[in-house]
């Protein structure tokens, strides 16, 4: 004789659509969540250098971005550095323009 499992579906009449709904929020972003990396004065001055290089001899750089409690990456050549509005604009491969703000720059190396 052999026991027919249904796996999960045994479990979901247990379950409230609110409870699916929280738990499904909770692993998505919640769980995910990475904390904000703290940059000292020096490592400032290596980002700012190489920025400067990079706009000055127009080689590409991958710039690590925080942005909404998660870490990201944009490779690209820096077009322009806008100091009234605090953003830098990088062109990447596919020649579309970000707009990248001081405050999300992590991490600056040359690619």
């Amino acid at each position: 004789m052999t026991i027919r499992d249904r796996g999960n579906i045994k479990w979901n009449s247990l379950m409230l659509p609110e409870h699916i709904k929280m738990l499904r929020h909770y692993f998505g972003e919640e769980y995910y969540n990475e904390p904000e990396p703290v940059l000292d004065e020096q490592y400032l001055e290596e980002i700012n250098d190489l920025i400067a290089a990079s706009m000055e001899f127009t080689f590409p750089i991958s710039f690590t971005l925080y942005q909404n409690n998660r870490q990201s990456s944009v490779e690209g050549w820096v077009h322009y550095v806008d100091q009234m509005n605090r953003h830098l604009r990088v062109i990447d491969v596919d020649e579309r323009l970000h707009k990248i703000p001081f405050s999300t720059i992590k991490g600056v190396k040359k690619i």
